[in-house]
C-alpha cells in the first residue's frame, strides 16, 4: 500500500516524465451513445496519474460571453451539457496547488460529447525548499516564477539576461561596451550585489560560472559571473527566482538569492519559434530560430531537445560634437585639424563604434528521464552552448598615437581594433533517484566547462612593423567544474503536521587557467621607436609568463529540515559545513518559518548566515596593460593576491566573503484573482572582496614593494582584497490581479525593488600599508573610489515594473513600463590625476514596451511591437557629470575646465571617453527604440 509519501515522490518524479503540455490529449470519445445536445466530459489527474477532486472548471462561450462552471468528483471526473453547438469555447482547469491549464479553440459538435484526458502539473518549487510538494503559494521564503512558456513568444527579447531584465525587479542585467571580454558576456545581478553573490542552478543543479572576470565596465568589476545565455530560453518551462539567502542549503556564493532554471520535459509536442528585428537606428538586426520536441524514451520516459540559433547585429550610439571645443582624440584642435586636412579625412571616417557587440550564439540542450521501475528514476540533461563575438576598440590615430601606426595599406592613417571572442560553454548532469523504503535517495554528477579565447583583429604589433599581422591571437582563459552530490531526503506525514528531513554531501572540483595566446600578441620585436606600446594594440595578450593552472577542492555535508507545526505554521532549518582546500572551513546556518494567520493572510521570516569562497579567477588572476613613455615601455596592471608583490604590500591571502541575512514579509490573496506579497530584507556582508587602487613604485611602501615591481617591469599594480563591509536594505512589493477567463481577459502587474547599499566601518588597511599617513589617507589611497561607488550606488535604487494585459478571442495586447531608478558612481581615472574624477550621476529613466499578438489558426502565435518603444536612452557622460559633481576641489564644471586648459594647454578629457564613447551601458543600455516581430507553432496540436 502506497503511503502519502511515496505518492508525493511518485508524483515529484513522474512530473519529470509527463510534463503538462504532452498529457492533454483531445480525442472524442468512441463507443457513447450521441448525446441530445452538446457536451463537455473529461478527467482531470496529477502527472502521476491520480485523480484530482474538486477542481474547478470553467467553460466560455466566446461569441455569448456566457460562462459556466462545475467541479470534478471523487474520480477526478467532469461533466457539462445543454451547452451550445459550435464555438469557439475557452475551457480552463484550476486546482489550488496545480498549474491550470487553458483550453482555447475549443469546438462542440451537436450530436456527441467532446471529451478530454488532461493533467495538472503540482505548481511546485524547487530553489529554497527540499520538499517535493512545496508551491509558491506556501514557500517560507519568497519566490518569483517566470513561466517561459508563456513570456518567450510574446516580449521583445530572447536572451535570457535581457529578459529577466523586465520581468523580476530584484534582478538587474545590461549589455556593456568597450569592456574587451564583458562585451561578450552579459552581467547580471540580483538585489545590487555582484554577480559572483547569486547562485544559478539548472533542474537543482549547480551551474559553473565563467573564465572571464569583470575588470573594466560598470556592473560587476572584479567579479566572475554565470553566463545566463548559454541557456536556450526556448528549453526552459520556467525560471524560479529564491529572494533570499540560502548558502546553508545550497553552499558557496547564494548570498543575495538563487535562480533556478528548470528545463521543459515534455515527451511530446514542441514547438519552432521564430524572431526578427531591428533598432530604429537601423543596426542591432536581431534573428532567432529556436526548435523544441519532446519525445518518449520508452513508455517511461522522456528526452526533450532544444537547438537554436541567434544572431545580433552591433550597434553604436553617439552624438553630434563640436570639434572646436571639444577635439575627440588629441584633445589638441590644432593637431587633429592638420591631420584631417593633410589626409583629405573628416570625424566621420573615424567615427568610434559604441555599443553592443556583434554576436552570433549556436546552443543545444536535453533533459531526459526514465522510470526504471516503482523504486529508481534516471535523469539526465545538459548543453552546448558555442558564441563568436566582435567589439569594437578606441582608435589608433597618427595625430595621438603615432609610434603605434605602421606603414602598412589600410593602416597608415589609422586603425580600429576588433576584439573577436570565441566561447565554448558546456554542462551535463547524470543523476539516479532511488527509493530505500520510506526515504528517497537522489545522486548525482555534473560537469561543467567554459572556455573563453580573444582574437584581435584589425589590428598590429607595431613593433614588427610593417610585417605585422593584423589577426592576432591574445589567449583566453578557462574554468572547469565537477560536482557530485547525495542527498537523502524522507517526509514523515505523522511526525507534527508533515516534516521533511534532508541530509547530504557534496564534493567539489574547480579549475581555472589563463590561457597564452602567440607572441605576436604580447612580444617586443625592437623594430619601433623607443616607448612604443608592444604586442596586439587593442588587448595586449597574455604571455606565457602570465600563464595559470589553479586547482582546488571543497566537500561539504549539510542537514534541513523543514516542518509543518500544524497546516497553518511552517518552520525549517538547515546547518551546513564547507571545507576549502585553498581558505579552510565555514560553518553556516538557516532558520525560516510561514504562519498563515488567515486563508488570505501569511506572514514570512527567515534569518541565514552564508559565505562566498573567493574564486580561483580572484586569487589567481594577473594581467598586463602597457604604458608607454620616451624611456621605453612599462606596464601597470593586477597582480594574484598569493605573489611577492601583494606580500610587500601587506596585503594578506584572500578570505571568504560572510553574510547575515534577514527577511520579513507577507503574503496577501483577497480573492482568487488578486495576490500581493511584500518583502523587506537586510543583507550585511564582512569582508568583501574588491580590487585596490594602483600602487605606485616609489609611493612609499618600501623597497620590498619597489623590487617586487621592478622585477616584471611594472611602475605600479593593484591587488584583490578583503577590505570592505556593506550593509544593504530593500524592499519587493508584487501585486498581480486576473480577472475571470472569459471573452475579455485582463491581467495587471505591479512590481518594484527599492534597494540601497551603504559601506559599514571603515576600509580595512593592512597595518604595513603606509603607516607614515594619517588614517583617513590611507583608507581614500588604499581603495579607489569608483569601485566602492559602483558597490554602493552602481545599481538602480529602484527598479519597478507596471504591465498592463488584455486578451480577447484570438488577438491580444500588452503594455508595459519599467522604471529604473538613479544610477551614480565616480568616472574612471586612468592616468592617476591628483585631482580625482568627476562623479557621475545618471537620472531616472522609463523603458516602454508594447506587445501585440493575434493567433491565426490552432497553434499558431504571431507578435509585434517594440521595446523602447519611446527610444529612451541612459544620460550621456557630460550629461551625467552636470548632474553629479565636478572633481575634487572645485565647485563647478567650467571652472575645472579653465584651470585644466590653463595648467595643460589642452581641453580635458573628463569624463573619461566622453567624445567617442559618449553613452555607457547603465539602467536599460544604450541600443534604444528595437522593433521586432515573433511567430510561434506549436507542434503536435
Amino acid at each position: 500500500m502506497r503511503t502519502p509519501f511515496t505518492r508525493s515522490l511518485l508524483a515529484a518524479g513522474l512530473s519529470l516524465a509527463l510534463p503538462v503540455s504532452a498529457a492533454l490529449a483531445q480525442a472524442p470519445a468512441t463507443g457513447q451513445a450521441p448525446a441530445a445536445s452538446p457536451e463537455i466530459r473529461g478527467t482531470l489527474r496529477t502527472d502521476a496519474g491520480e485523480a484530482l477532486a474538486g477542481a474547478t472548471v470553467t467553460v466560455v462561450h466566446l461569441p455569448t460571453g456566457t460562462r459556466r462552471t462545475t467541479t470534478t468528483d471523487a474520480t477526478g471526473q467532469f461533466s457539462m451539457n445543454a451547452l451550445l453547438a459550435g464555438g469557439p469555447y475557452l475551457v480552463q482547469l484550476a486546482q489550488p496547488g496545480y498549474r491550470p491549464r487553458l483550453l482555447t479553440n475549443v469546438f462542440l459538435l451537436p450530436d456527441k460529447p467532446s471529451q478530454y484526458e488532461v493533467a495538472l502539473s503540482v505548481a511546485t518549487v524547487a530553489a529554497g525548499t527540499r520538499r517535493a510538494d512545496r508551491t509558491q503559494l506556501d514557500a517560507v521564503a519568497p519566490v518569483d516564477v517566470v513561466d517561459m512558456r508563456q513570456v518567450l513568444p510574446v516580449v521583445p527579447q530572447s536572451d535570457v539576461t535581457d529578459l529577466l531584465n523586465y520581468l523580476v525587479p530584484s534582478f538587474n542585467s545590461t549589455r556593456q561596451t568597450l569592456t574587451y571580454g564583458t562585451d561578450h558576456v552579459d552581467v547580471s545581478s540580483l538585489r545590487g550585489l555582484a554577480p559572483d553573490q547569486t547562485l544559478v542552478l539548472l533542474n537543482g543543479k549547480r551551474v559553473h560560472t565563467t573564465g572571464l572576470i569583470n575588470l573594466i565596465g560598470n556592473r560587476g568589476v572584479g567579479s566572475v559571473g554565470t553566463d545566463l545565455n548559454a541557456l536556450s530560453a526556448n528549453a526552459l518551462d520556467r525560471v524560479e527566482v529564491l529572494r533570499d539567502g540560502a548558502a546553508a542549503q545550497y553552499g558557496s556564493d547564494a548570498i543575495a538569492g538563487v535562480m533556478n532554471f528548470q528545463l521543459k520535459a515534455d515527451n511530446q509536442g514542441g514547438n519552432v519559434l521564430l524572431k526578427t528585428g531591428l533598432t530604429s537606428r537601423g543596426d542591432g538586426l536581431a534573428t532567432l530560430l529556436s526548435v523544441n520536441k519532446g519525445l518518449k524514451l520508452g513508455e517511461k520516459g522522456f528526452l526533450n531537445l532544444t537547438a537554436d540559433a541567434d544572431y545580433r547585429g552591433y550597434t553604436s550610439r553617439g552624438y553630434a560634437r563640436d570639434g572646436a571645443t571639444q577635439p575627440v582624440y588629441s584633445f589638441i584642435q590644432a593637431r587633429e585639424d592638420s591631420f584631417l586636412r593633410a589626409n583629405n579625412r573628416t570625424y566621420a571616417d573615424y567615427e568610434q563604434r559604441n555599443g553592443e557587440a556583434r554576436m552570433l550564439n549556436l546552443r543545444g540542450m536535453f533533459n531526459a528521464g526514465r522510470q526504471l521501475n516503482e523504486r529508481t528514476r534516471l535523469y539526465a540533461f545538459g548543453g552546448y552552448a558555442h558564441r563568436r563575438g566582435q567589439s569594437a576598440s578606441t582608435w589608433v590615430l597618427p595625430s595621438v598615437n603615432p609610434r603605434e601606426v605602421v606603414n602598412r595599406p589600410g593602416y597608415q592613417l589609422g586603425y580600429q581594433p576588433l576584439g573577436n571572442s570565441r566561447i565554448h560553454d558546456a554542462h551535463a548532469t547524470l543523476g539516479a533517484v532511488r527509493q530505500l523504503g520510506a526515504w528517497s535517495l537522489d545522486v548525482s554528477h555534473t560537469f561543467g566547462l567554459n572556455r573563453m579565447y580573444f582574437d584581435v583583429t584589425n589590428s598590429v604589433n607595431p613593433t614588427m612593423g610593417a610585417t605585422s599581422p593584423t589577426d592576432i591571437y591574445a589567449g583566453g582563459f578557462g574554468f572547469t567544474q565537477n560536482v557530485s552530490n547525495a542527498t537523502l531526503s524522507r517526509l514523515f506525514s505523522n511526525l507534527l503536521a508533515g516534516t521533511n528531513v534532508a541530509v547530504g554531501g557534496e564534493y567539489r572540483t574547480d579549475a581555472y587557467a589563463i590561457l597564452p595566446g602567440e607572441p605576436a600578441a604580447y612580444t617586443d620585436y625592437g623594430q619601433s621607436a623607443p616607448g612604443t606600446t608592444p604586442g596586439s594594440q587593442g588587448f595586449l595578450g597574455y604571455s606565457p609568463q602570465l600563464s595559470v593552472e589553479a586547482r582546488r577542492q571543497n566537500a561539504a555535508a549539510f542537514l534541513d529540515v523543514e516542518a509543518d507545526v500544524t497546516k497553518k505554521w511552517t518552520v525549517g532549518t538547515s546547518l551546513r559545513v564547507e571545507n576549502y582546500s585553498d581558505f579552510g572551513s565555514a560553518f553556516i546556518y538557516k532558520v525560516s518559518t510561514r504562519l498563515a494567520l488567515l486563508e488570505q493572510l501569511a506572514l514570512r521570516a527567515g534569518f541565514n548566515t552564508g559565505f562566498r569562497a573567493p574564486a580561483l579567477q580572484q586569487s589567481r588572476y594577473r594581467q598586463l596593460i602597457p604604458f608607454p613613455s620616451a624611456a621605453g615601455t612599462f606596464f601597470v596592471g593586477i597582480l594574484e593576491n598569493a605573489g611577492p608583490a601583494a606580500r610587500a604590500a601587506g596585503i594578506a591571502d584572500l578570505k571568504a566573503e560572510t553574510s547575515r541575512n534577514l527577511n520579513l514579509g507577507l503574503a496577501l490573496t483577497p480573492t482568487a484573482r488578486l495576490a500581493f506579497t511584500a518583502d523587506a530584507y537586510q543583507i550585511d556582508i564582512d569582508d568583501r572582496i574588491v580590487v585596490s587602487n594602483l600602487f605606485g613604485r616609489g609611493a612609499g611602501l618600501g623597497a620590498a614593494f619597489d623590487q617586487a615591481l621592478t622585477s616584471v617591469n611594472m611602475v605600479g599594480a593593484q591587488f584583490y582584497t578583503n577590505s570592505l563591509n556593506t550593509r544593504t536594505r530593500g524592499l519587493d512589493l508584487v501585486a498581480t490581479y486576473r480577472t475571470e477567463p472569459g471573452r475579455h481577459n485582463l491581467g495587471l502587474t505591479a512590481a518594484a525593488n527599492l534597494n540601497q547599499t551603504r559601506q559599514r566601518g571603515a576600509v580595512a588597511v593592512p597595518a604595513s600599508y603606509r603607516p607614515d599617513l594619517p588614517l583617513t589617507q590611507r583608507q581614500q589611497q588604499y581603495l579607489d573610489p569608483r569601485q566602492l561607488s559602483l558597490l554602493t550606488t552602481g545599481s538602480p535604487a529602484a527598479k519597478v515594473l507596471l504591465s498592463v494585459e488584455y486578451q480577447t478571442g484570438k488577438v491580444g495586447a500588452q503594455l508595459r513600463n519599467t522604471y529604473f531608478g538613479e544610477v551614480a558612481y565616480y568616472d574612471n581615472n586612468f592616468e592617476g590625476w591628483d585631482f580625482g574624477s568627476y562623479y557621475l550621476v545618471f537620472r531616472p529613466k522609463v523603458v516602454t514596451d508594447l506587445m501585440l499578438t493575434y493567433k491565426p489558426t490552432a497553434g499558431l502565435q504571431l507578435t509585434g511591437g517594440a521595446s523602447n518603444l519611446l527610444n529612451v536612452l541612459p544620460d550621456n557622460l557630460r550629461q551625467a557629470a552636470a548632474n553629479g559633481r565636478p572633481p575634487q576641489g572645485f565647485a563647478t564644471t567650467a571652472e575645472f575646465e579653465a584651470y585644466f586648459r590653463r595648467t595643460y594647454n589642452r581641453t580635458p578629457s573628463f569624463p573619461y571617453n566622453r567624445d567617442i564613447a559618449p553613452y555607457q551601458s547603465v539602467q536599460m543600455g544604450t541600443a534604444g527604440a528595437f522593433f521586432y516581430l515573433k511567430a510561434a507553432y506549436t507542434l503536435g496540436l
